[in-house]
């Protein structure tokens, strides 16, 4: 009867989330669905602690606790600032070949569509092809920016060794309530940003 029950948990998680490939996981405390992260690339320069002066006052708060600067898939600029201009921001890892991540794009466009107040970015991981994954959201109907990791996003798309792994910022960049791992449903996405909105 044990083993049933962990074969039926297994085929749901199988059923809500995909497993993205990744480099083997190193020990660590995190839980089992975390995997650890990655050191940067080595253009990045990792932070340290130091007892150096505080960034100037007149730093955007967002570029102090969350950067990233690129573009979309579309080739169009986008960085971390975008952040300030929003109640809630959404970052949903996803892939074009993963079925969960695909079958919740077009209830997260509905909610990007709703929602003036919220920013939804999609973080294309372990992608096959940049243009698959174009036409993936194109033929979903899906206008809010995607891009591939860059600055803290590629750590942050690490973290799950799922996808979709979903992740909520403020405007200041600060990270808010838990990640979601899992496809969900309009409702379910409804819920969590009602909730996360207050």
């Amino acid at each position: 009867m044990k083993r049933f029950c962990i074969l039926i948990v297994c085929l749901l998680l199988c059923l809500a989330a995909c497993t993205k490939p990744a480099p083997a996981p190193q020990p660590t405390d995190a839980p089992a669905v975390e995997a650890t992260e990655t050191p940067a690339e080595p253009t990045e320069v990792p932070a340290e602690p130091t007892d150096a002066p505080a960034e100037p006052t007149d730093a955007p708060a967002a570029e102090s606790n969350f950067v990233f600067s690129g573009t979309t898939l579309y080739g169009e600029p986008i960085d971390s600032g975008v952040f300030r201009d929003y109640d809630l921001v959404i970052v949903n890892c996803w892939a074009e070949w993963c079925g969960p991540c695909v079958g919740e794009l077009a209830a997260l466009e509905q909610i990007h569509q709703e929602y003036p107040n919220v920013l939804i970015l999609g973080v294309l991981v372990a992608t096959n092809s940049v243009e698959d994954a174009k036409a993936t959201l194109e033929s979903k109907g899906v206008t809010y920016p995607a891009l591939e990791p860059v600055g803290d996003l590629v750590a942050l798309s690490e973290r799950s060794m799922y996808i979709p792994a979903t992740y909520f910022f403020d405007k200041d960049g600060n990270e808010k309530g838990e990640p979601i791992v899992g496809g969900q449903s309009y409702e379910e996405w409804k819920a969590a940003v009602d909730n996360l909105l207050g």
